[in-house]
């Protein structure tokens, strides 16, 4: 995985992890809690990814993502984060 790619995968975690957090807060302290969390935010990206992807790029997992695949999979995450807190 390229730095660019690990980067941006941290970023899409991180951003359902905070809206996860939002709505119901675990005790930094609960590490059974959080490694829980992280896993399923983790399996739950997968299968985003997995929905939006076009085929092409499924098929050839070394194919760099042009700018339209990044907006695709970012609109995809923020509208999950959205969706999490309520506002969708």
């Amino acid at each position: 995985m390229s730095e660019g790619t690990h980067s941006y995968y941290d970023w899409q975690v991180s951003t359902l992890m905070l809206a996860y957090d939002a709505v119901e807060p675990l005790h930094r302290t609960d590490n059974a809690g959080l490694e829980a969390r992280e896993k399923k935010v983790q399996l739950e990206l997968q299968q985003m990814v997995q929905s939006v992807l076009p085929e092409d790029y499924k098929l050839n997992p070394q194919l760099d993502f042009p700018p339209g695949i990044v907006v695709l999979l970012t609109t995809a995450t923020l509208r999950r984060a959205a969706e999490i807190v309520g506002l969708l």
